[in-house]
């Protein structure tokens, strides 16, 4: 493996005072206290970061965690970005109420790679030290740092820390990342500082992608947009900084009062904060049972809320149990992705785990609205936890039923990388699970089958109700389907349905394949007394209003009449709303191009004369041969088309 690839963040845990500062220093030379009263009272209250130079050339981040019961929001800001942690025990005092604390919320937060340190040896007795080793491990063989080695080590003599080199590297190197390596980067701010010069600079830990000098990037909340400036890494500048590291951000374009920690830095357009998503949570044994709802503390990455959560499904959150919840953010929206761990916080203290009472995993940062007792809604997310690229978009497009998911607002929801979600979606088309117009809103098949069958059953009641009509205009055949569903996607249903033969399209029509104009028998005497009467008026036929009076037939009845003899060949239409008899149309329209052909123009009053008929009609046919393409107006003439 490159070890320019493997990149891991270390970090500590452990209780107050058990040494967790001295051992970074011991390892890496590094003071990670920096505040006077962190040096004066001797403990860690804001997150220390130091660089940790292994001896074939690597550097890790290591985030040093304070381990005072008050400070637990900061700790699990560290602790969020952390892959592999030196859980710091001291041999004089064993395991305390914040190493149960720390190695809870280490679980919830899904780190299960770490090692054992046990400080102190230098001044505590033998004896004593092996009892702290093996309560270490007793506490430990329940928890998902089970079998951890412990190495016991003297951060002011130095004894044990060669040895506990060796083991950070071997475990280094068996370590797999907990955080994303790949797709948009995110920065979680856990620090922001005004450098003279450069104006603006925040810290965090990088994950996902890398950052590079110049790019733009977004705040969020509350979206402000602005552009790298310079990066740092543990002090050295760089023109990009690789996700898996501490990462120090210049930022132009923005002033120092404008961000906080908490926020979160990644590539616009790429989050959305919300005040409400579904969760997995896993709720502490010493928990007490939720039935329906809890007012928590919501930490995740470097912010801190107050929330609610509620179990959703009939059967409580029951201590010791993993389940789903709904969680209502109070106050400003937070930007979460798929994936994201969090931790839930109570109001009141036990001896266990302190005031953690839970934690889990973000499945959906867009829950639908629908009542947390609906059963779809937890079959969805037990697809969603998953954690499979295929099934978090199957549920996404899925629940987005008839108005389909619109393809940017797909992939901010599923929070996945650009490769993953393009390469997943075609996997899914190819296996026909889901289809879409022109790749920019996807449609789910139960979605797409239950609209098609919609529009078969609509244009067959247009069939019944119409049976004249060769077939239902396109246009209102697409806007028969619900108001939700987009014209992309109602041209998807059309065009799939004609694929497949379902439908027939001739130019702007739509029928069934086996539709067919038909008349009924009082149609059809219409339709003959309107033909023959048509031949003997010739080029001065009625008014559509005259034929109404004289066949006692209705505006629209009597259109779809003349239609049909049009579509027969028996009529023609011109415009002003005129229907002549074929015959005698086809008749003028040799005399006009006899003319022309011997005479080259055809003026206005020559071409009444020739035609015979009053200007009612003349003009009108004068447009039909002009529509036709038979004929073109040249001044006050017309002259042969050419071609």
């Amino acid at each position: 493996m490159d070890p320019a690839d493997h990149k891991v963040v270390l970090g500590t845990a452990g209780h107050i005072d058990h040494g967790k500062t001295a051992l970074i220093r011991a390892l890496t030379g590094v003071e990670t206290d920096r505040l006077p009263e962190e040096k004066a009272r001797g403990i860690t209250i804001t997150l220390g970061f130091a660089p940790l130079d292994l001896d074939d050339g690597r550097r890790v981040s290591v985030v040093d965690v304070p381990g005072h019961e008050g400070l637990v929001r900061t700790m699990v800001s560290g602790a969020s970005g952390i892959d592999l942690v030196l859980l710091v025990v001291a041999a004089d005092e064993g395991v305390m109420p914040q190493t149960r604390e720390h190695v809870a919320i280490c679980e919830l937060l899904g780190i299960d790679q770490g090692i054992v340190v046990l400080t102190k040896i230098d001044s505590t007795e033998a004896d004593l030290a092996a009892l702290a080793r093996d309560e270490v491990s007793a506490f430990l063989s329940g928890t998902a740092l089970a079998g951890a080695p412990v190495m016991a080590v003297s951060s002011l003599t130095g004894e044990g820390i060669p040895e506990l080199r060796t083991a950070i590297r071997k475990a280094i190197d068996a370590a797999k990342p907990r955080t994303p390596r790949t797709g948009p980067p995110r920065l979680s701010i856990d620090r922001s500082f005004s450098a003279r010069g450069f104006g603006c600079v925040v810290t965090g830990t990088l994950t996902g992608g890398s950052f590079s000098v110049g790019e733009p990037v977004e705040i969020q909340p509350p979206g402000r947009r602005c552009r790298i400036r310079g990066l740092q890494s543990h002090g050295v500048s760089v023109e990009s900084c690789p996700p898996g590291l501490r990462c120090a951000v210049n930022l132009q374009g923005v002033e120092l009062d404008e961000v906080a920690r908490g926020q979160v830095i990644s590539t616009p357009g790429f989050l959305e904060p919300t005040v409400s998503a579904d969760v997995e949570v896993t709720w502490l044994p010493v928990a007490a049972p939720v039935e329906d709802q809890v007012a928590i503390e919501f930490l995740t990455g470097t912010a801190k809320r107050r929330a609610r959560l509620a179990p959703i499904g009939d059967e409580p959150l029951r201590p010791g149990e993993t389940g789903f919840a709904r969680l209502h953010i109070d106050g400003e929206a937070v930007p979460l992705v798929p994936g994201d761990r969090f931790i839930a916080r109570g109001f009141s203290r036990n001896v266990a785990s302190g005031s953690t009472i839970g934690g889990g995993i973000i499945l959906d940062v867009s829950p639908p609205h629908r009542r947390r007792s609906d059963p779809e809604v937890r079959r969805d997310l037990a697809q969603l936890a998953t954690g499979e690229p295929a099934e978090r978009l199957v549920v996404l497009i899925r629940r987005s039923g008839f108005r389909g998911a619109e393809v940017d607002r797909l992939h901010r929801e599923a929070g996945l990388e650009a490769k993953t979600f393009d390469e997943t979606l075609a996997v899914l088309a190819a296996k026909r699970e889901i289809a879409s117009a022109a790749n920019r809103r996807w449609l789910h098949h139960e979605a797409l089958e239950d609209l098609e069958r919609r529009l078969l059953a609509n244009l067959d009641a247009y069939h019944r109700a119409e049976p004249i009509r060769p077939g239902m205009p396109t246009s209102a055949l697409r806007g028969s389907l619900p108001e939700n569903v987009a014209r992309d996607s109602a041209e998807l249903i059309v065009a799939r349905l004609s694929e497949r033969g379902l439908i027939k399209i001739e130019g702007d029509l739509a029928r069934l394949p086996d539709h067919h104009p038909t008349l009924s028998a009082a149609d059809q005497v219409l339709v003959e007394r309107i033909a023959t009467e048509s031949r003997a008026l010739g080029l001065e036929p009625l008014s559509l209003q005259r034929w109404g009076k004289q066949l006692g037939a209705g505006g629209d009845q009597l259109r779809n009449l003349l239609a049909h003899l049009v579509r027969a060949g028996r009529l023609v239409r011109a415009p002003g709303e005129l229907w002549f008899d074929r015959e005698a149309v086809d008749a003028l329209r040799e005399k006009v191009v006899a003319h022309l052909r011997e005479r080259g123009r055809l003026d206005t009053p020559d071409y009444k004369r020739l035609i015979g008929t009053s200007r009612r009609t003349a003009v009108p046919l004068m447009e039909l041969f002009d529509q036709e393409h038979l004929t073109v107006r040249s001044g006050e003439a017309r002259v042969l088309r050419r071609g």
